[in-house]
C-alpha cells in the first residue's frame, strides 16, 4: 500500500491507510511478551467515540485507551513503555488521523458543486453493504439539519453522525466504520460546501 503522506517518515515508522507499524527503540512487554514493533490500525469513528465517552472527559486517559485499542495490547503495556517510544506511538497515530486544514486549499481527494461533495476515500469501505472508494453527501436541507438536532438529543457528535448519514443515505453504523481520517475528509468537505456554496 501507499504511504498516508508525503513527508519524509522517519525510519522507525512505516504508514499506511490501513495501520502505522513502530519499531521501538528497544524491546518492551506487549500482551505477556517481548517486541519490537507495535502495531496501530487506523481508527474508526466508533472507536475514537467510544474512548471518548469512557475517559470521562480525561484527555491523557482517552489517548491510553485509544492507542491499546488500536494497537490490540494493555494499558499496563502502553504506560510501561519508555517515553521515546510512547512519543513514536503518538507519531504514528498523528500520521493514520492527521489535524489538517483543509480550508485555503482544495484537496485532489475532493470534489463540491452546489448540489452535494463527493470524498475519495483513503482506503475502501462497507456502505450499504456494498464496497466503496468515494462517499457523495448531498447539499442538506434545513429539514435534515433540525431532524438530526432533534435525533441527537443534545449530543454534537451524534447530530453529525446522523445529519452525515441522512446526507450519504447510509446507516450511522456505518460512518462509525469510516477510518478516522475518512470521516475528517467527510467532515471537510461538508463545511466546505456549506460555507463556500461549492465555490
Amino acid at each position: 500500500m501507499t504511504q498516508v503522506n508525503d513527508k519524509k517518515l522517519p525510519q522507525w515508522l512505516t504508514v499506511t491507510a490501513e495501520d502505522a507499524v513502530v519499531t521501538l527503540s528497544r524491546p518492551s512487554d506487549a500482551n505477556g511478551i517481548k517486541v519490537d514493533t507495535l502495531t496501530l490500525r487506523a481508527p474508526a469513528v466508533r472507536e475514537v467515540r467510544a474512548a471518548d465517552r469512557a475517559s470521562n472527559g480525561d484527555d491523557e486517559q482517552r489517548e491510553l485507551m485509544l492507542f491499546a485499542g488500536l494497537a490490540e495490547v494493555g494499558l499496563k503495556d502502553l504506560e510501561g513503555l519508555k517515553l521515546v517510544d510512547y512519543r513514536r506511538v503518538q507519531a504514528a497515530y498523528s500520521r493514520l488521523a492527521p489535524d489538517t486544514d483543509y480550508s485555503t486549499s482544495m484537496p485532489a481527494w475532493l470534489s463540491i458543486t452546489t448540489d452535494n461533495v463527493l470524498v475519495t476515500l483513503s482506503c475502501p469501505s462497507m456502505i450499504n453493504g456494498v464496497t466503496v472508494d468515494k462517499l457523495a453527501l448531498r447539499s442538506p436541507t434545513v429539514r435534515d439539519v433540525r431532524s438530526a438536532n432533534r435525533e441527537a438529543g443534545g449530543d454534537d457528535e451524534q447530530r453529525e453522525l446522523v445529519l452525515f448519514a441522512e446526507l450519504a443515505g447510509a446507516p450511522v453504523a456505518d460512518l462509525e466504520g469510516l477510518k478516522l481520517v475518512d470521516f475528517n475528509r467527510l467532515q471537510a468537505g461538508y463545511f466546505r460546501m456549506d460555507q463556500d456554496n461549492g465555490v
